[in-house]
């Protein structure tokens, strides 16, 4: 058997024994989407413990806005299934702002267990680092130089 033959044989038996993995990456992609739904929630709750000012909106599964009417700022996070990342841009919402963060993406990448983690260049980030990238300055805006 040729190298070209056993190559066509391998990717048949691989997507044979692998059925549909853009579905099975949707699905996983979706699921961690919801559980940083959950953690930014428990994330605003316990802010507000210790300060007050911060609100998170879910309108339905997309996008995600945590507002801090004390900063100024808001973030709204929009999950890209399709090109598999996630948009976050950070916007004045009142006068309190001391100037706007630049926004980003983070990048969402299958691990070989099959769970979708969030990537910041090649950086693997935790949940909790996730967070901390996306909330950090909006809810802890560094002073502007003056």
């Amino acid at each position: 058997m040729s190298w070209i033959q056993e190559h066509l044989r391998r990717t048949s038996q691989k997507s044979v024994n692998e059925p549909n993995p853009e579905g099975q990456f949707a699905s996983a992609a979706r699921e961690r989407w919801l559980k940083l739904g959950e953690e930014l929630h428990a994330d605003v709750a316990e802010f507000n413990t210790h300060r007050s000012g911060a609100d998170l909106a879910i309108d339905g599964e997309n996008p995600y806005r945590v507002r801090n009417s004390v900063s100024g700022l808001e973030l709204t996070l929009t999950a890209d299934f399709d090109n598999r990342n996630v948009r976050y841009n950070y916007s004045a919402i009142n006068q309190l702002s001391r100037g706007v963060p630049e926004g980003g993406m983070l990048s969402m990448r299958q691990s070989r267990r099959g769970a979708v983690e969030f990537y910041s260049a090649d950086e693997r980030l935790t949940s909790e680092e996730t967070r901390q990238v996306l909330l950090e300055p909006m809810l802890f805006p560094k002073e502007q130089a003056a």
